[in-house]
């Protein structure tokens, strides 16, 4: 009856998200038909860069601490920990606007993209905002806080679709396009501030946040590392495309990869959280059910992801050319390139985070490193011995196969051992 219970209480938790994801994030995807048309590859290729700054900054700018909120048993003793960490995402937006203003423009000019330089104010404050929305954002993974999670996504799909589609519209150029990262997760911290958020509790004094530092310091020793190796294994590649073979080549890539993130922010991001609450909860209360959860959300999200990657992989340029227009239609083979290893991304990457929970944060600092290799090294080997563009993606297409392989093996090695370290323990 218990287990009954919890798997509808999980299936709920799922509905709420996706339905906010769908309406939010869905109208970001039908936009892009729009904005394929309202900016130019180049435009693309600026934002992808941006977008990758920030994403690389922003996921380390609490020193990882938002990823250990679901653990503590005691919520005065989780607010702390969630407090510290917006105290560190402020220290983070400081150094990263001191570090625009004295070495923005060579920065820029390195990534291939000089007109970076004059947009770097927004880096900072978008890096703020994001790793605001990261914190609370987990503070309700930890609550089970579903329905505010599930506004969340509407809301930041929202801000996101309206704040690119109506300034690019008015014809402001690329500014349109980097302003909406930020504001649809402004947006989205309307959805967390609710009567059961953070805000409930008092921040604490410097003695209670050094307290909870040095409680959860295997997370910024550890897991910060690693969280700055596995995000830089996703955005290092477009930052490679962009230094060697231009921004116009990297906007392509950039919009291949949104297409393929629109099924991962709809279904894999709300499967993600709720697989976080119930495997964090099942750590705490240990019932032996780790495996059989990790398999059966694995197995899931291989279904659902299968249908879609099978027709890029074999209409992709057909697809790209007709729906985002002629000049998009060399992002479709790009798509062809890429669908299977997004496909092991979209499957396994919404379990990894059970590493962490088991306290295995060694694994996943290696395994980033493994995959930053990877995924980076091959373009970059191509691009110095002169190959195409075709060449590069195939190499970083290699390369997430392998390291998400690996990935897999190591969740399911290490969710074997904590259910079978229960049974041992039972009495």
């Amino acid at each position: 009856m218990l287990r009954r219970w919890q798997l509808s209480a999980t299936a709920r938790g799922v509905s709420r998200i996706v339905s906010g994801s769908v309406a939010g994030q869905g109208l970001v995807i039908l936009c892009y038909p729009l904005l394929t048309r309202l900016y130019d590859p180049a435009e693309f290729g600026l934002l992808s860069v941006f977008s990758s700054i920030v994403g690389i900054i922003s996921i380390v700018s609490s020193a990882s601490l938002f990823q250990a909120i679901p653990v503590p048993p005691d919520d005065r003793e989780a607010a702390d920990l969630a407090w510290t960490a917006l105290a560190a995402v402020t220290l983070t937006t400081v150094v990263t606007a001191g570090v625009g203003l004295f070495a923005g423009p060579p920065i820029a000019a390195l990534l291939g993209v000089p007109q970076l330089a004059q947009y770097w104010w927004l880096v900072a404050l978008t890096v703020f905002v994001m790793g605001a929305y990261l914190v609370l954002s987990e503070w309700m993974v930890r609550d089970r806080s579903y329905a505010a999670l599930g506004n969340r996504n509407l809301f930041m799909g929202v801000g996101q679709a309206a704040t690119q589609l109506g300034l690019g519209i008015l014809k402001v150029g690329a500014l349109g396009l980097l302003l909406g990262v930020g504001v649809g997760r402004l947006c989205a911290l309307g959805g967390l501030l609710s009567g059961r958020g953070l805000l409930r509790y008092r921040r604490p004094g410097f003695a209670a946040m050094r307290a909870a530092l040095g409680r959860f310091r295997r997370f910024p020793l550890l897991a910060t590392p690693s969280a700055l190796l596995t995000t830089a294994g996703l955005e290092a590649p477009l930052l490679v495309i962009s230094a060697f073979y231009g921004d116009a080549r990297a906007g392509l890539l950039g919009l291949t990869l949104r297409v393929f993130s629109g099924p991962t922010l709809v279904i894999g991001q709300a499967i993600d959280q709720v697989f976080s609450g119930e495997s964090s909860a099942a750590i705490r209360e240990p019932r032996g059910t780790l495996r059989r959860l990790m398999r059966t959300t694995v197995r899931r999200l291989v279904l659902i992801g299968a249908g879609p990657a099978v027709i890029l992989g074999l209409f992709g340029p057909w697809i790209f050319g007709v729906v985002f227009g002629p000049s998009w239609t060399e992002a479709g083979v790009y798509a062809q390139l890429l669908a299977l290893p997004y496909l092991l991304q979209f499957a396994v990457n919404p379990v990894s985070g059970v590493l962490l929970y088991l306290d295995r944060q060694g694994q996943m600092l290696g395994w980033s490193a493994i995959r930053l290799v990877l995924t980076a090294g091959g373009p970059v080997a191509c691009a110095l011995v002169g190959s195409s563009i075709t060449g590069a993606i195939a190499a970083l297409s290699l390369g997430h196969v392998l390291s998400y392989a690996v990935l897999y093996v190591l969740c399911a090695r290490a969710v074997g051992s904590a259910d079978d370290e229960y049974r041992r323990g039972r009495p």
